[in-house]
């Protein structure tokens, strides 16, 4: 067996989208990163099929963007009818012009991986393991050791952390002993992929359709793909069910046929919601886990890959911290503190979107129509409200790293998103992401201490004075005079609030918080 000194300062277990932006966002930040992938090459057919606003501008930020154009397309509403055809509930999914991301994407996920994989090659901090798979996991006081099996035998890596990122069936989880907790719900479902001949005779939808009969979903998984996904019924084996045959069967109900369209792949699955009860490792505390390996739920919602993406966008940025030796590795609690309720969030809400869609019962799909065509009303319009459709990952964080009180309250705006609006900036990038960033409609020095102002460069924070020149369409002003009702706030690096301020005072108050929320011994910085 051969074994490797500590050549990485993070190792990842797991190379699919949610291990792949961990990895680029820490190599990104300069440190060496390890990947360990069990499978030699990507797998090239799709999973996820739809992202979010925020997921998109995450996106955004690894510098993944135009490479995602050829694969993804504007995902419009968001349908529910019945066996009959009747809507039962519609939302339509507005481009908000705070925001640059579409309200929800349709994406092809080999493109959106083959540009990730893209972007990784480009980093020389980031090295990739293919065709090796962990086996054994040892901490110790100051690192992890992964014991990993290829072809030509075994070895170990080592490094001061490490993230398992490696799906439902995560090794990294069962090494940990973590339990999960599961939801009562659980379902067979069937998803087929399909190429159409002609996309014109099947056009992109989003369309959930609550039958009674035969439960079933139609969704663009992409420029010229498809997906259609049908629940098992009860008295139907598994087996009988999983076949070639019956996947045929069911895409008659939309019209697909072999004459008219390709089936790339046909998977049955359970659908499950269950969310680990713990994210982080006892002792010493330097393994986690994100994505899959941390939560399932069901798809309905288009929330899976989406959660695990803010997982480690949340986790990045404090890695980067704990190793630059700006915050103390107590900062990193704080990540399953706010990830893991809004995880639990997210699988709720797919949950009951499941039950709603899958109920087979004709007396209480009756009972539910009737209830949701009472509310949608005579005219049938859909919800243009934008607060009518969920958006996991925007709600306000509940425990974790925000401006607190002296009673250990949340003492500013409810820690939301920042917008995404243009700017006058000579990059035309974005405004926040990546690093903490103070937002002032104000002169800053008449605002921030000077000393002050030292120690938030020590973190890589920036300041940006929201001038007419720089905040063109007065995007970042309405917000911070509208929603915040401050002149000032500062953003964390994965564009959540942290705090907002009115005065120098305040402002003093809410910065000598945020250096000792992350910093143990303030007196190493500035």
């Amino acid at each position: 067996m051969n074994e490797d000194a500590a050549d990485a300062d993070v190792l990842v277990v797991g190379y699919g989208p949610v291990g792949q932006v961990l990895s680029i966002m820490l190599a990104q930040r300069g440190w060496r990163v390890t990947v360990v992938e069990k499978y030699v090459e990507p797998y090239n057919l799709p999973r996820a099929v739809s992202f979010d606003r925020h997921v998109g501008r995450i996106l955004g930020t690894i510098g993944v963007a135009d490479a995602l154009a050829p694969v993804s397309e504007l995902t419009k509403d968001y349908v529910v009818v019945n066996g009959e055809g009747r809507t039962l509930m519609h939302f339509e999914l507005n481009h908000d012009d705070r925001y640059r991301w579409p309200e929800a994407t349709s994406f092809y996920q080999p493109g959106l991986e083959s540009a990730l994989v893209g972007r990784g090659e480009q980093l020389p901090g980031l090295r990739v393991l293919r065709g090796f798979e962990a086996v054994g996991l040892t901490e110790e006081d100051d690192s992890v050791r992964l014991t990993v099996r290829s072809k030509d035998g075994e070895r170990v890596l080592a490094a001061r952390w490490l993230v398992g990122c490696d799906g439902a069936n995560s090794f990294v989880r069962k090494r940990l002993g973590v339990s999960v907790s599961a939801s009562d719900y659980a379902a067979d479902w069937m998803a087929c992929d399909v190429m159409p001949h002609d996309t014109a005779q099947f056009p992109s939808q989003n369309v959930q359709v609550a039958d009674p009969a035969q439960p079933r979903v139609d969704l663009s998984a992409g420029p010229s793909h498809s997906r259609w996904e049908f629940m098992r019924l009860p008295g139907q084996s598994f087996e009988d069910f999983d076949t070639v045959e019956n996947a045929w069967r069911l895409l008659t109900h939309f019209g697909v046929n072999p004459d008219n369209a390709t089936l790339q792949r046909y998977v049955a699955y359970t659908c499950l919601g269950r969310n680990a009860d713990r994210w982080r490792s006892r002792g010493p505390g330097r393994v986690f886990i994100a994505g899959d390996a941390a939560h399932v739920m069901p798809p309905h919602a288009g929330q899976g890959m989406c959660t695990g993406i803010r997982d480690v966008t949340n986790l990045a940025w404090k890695l980067h911290l704990v190793l630059a030796g700006s915050a103390g590795e107590e900062l990193l609690d704080s990540y399953e503190a706010e990830r893991r309720p809004d995880a639990q969030r997210t699988i709720d809400m797919s949950v009951n979107l499941a039950e709603l869609i899958g109920t087979v019962d004709p007396a209480v799909a009756g009972y539910r129509d009737s209830a949701l065509l009472a509310v949608r009303g005579a005219d049938d319009a859909p919800s243009r409200d934008p607060e009518a459709f969920a958006r996991p990952g925007e709600e306000a964080l509940k425990a974790g790293l925000f401006q607190q009180s002296a009673d250990g309250l949340f003492a500013g705006p409810d820690s939301r998103i920042v917008p995404q609006a243009r700017t006058g900036r000579a990059d035309a990038g974005e405004l926040c992401g990546g690093t903490f960033v103070l937002l002032s409609l104000d002169d800053p020095e008449t605002l921030v201490e000077p000393v002050l102002a030292g120690r938030l460069g020590a973190l890589g924070c920036s300041i940006v004075h929201l001038t007419p020149d720089v905040d063109i369409d007065g995007t970042y002003t309405a917000w911070l005079k509208e929603a915040v009702l401050a002149p000032a706030a500062l953003i964390r690096p994965d564009f959540h609030v942290y705090g907002a301020a009115g005065t120098r005072a305040e402002m003093t108050e809410m910065l000598n918080g945020l250096v000792n929320d992350l910093a143990q011994d303030v007196s190493t910085l500035p």
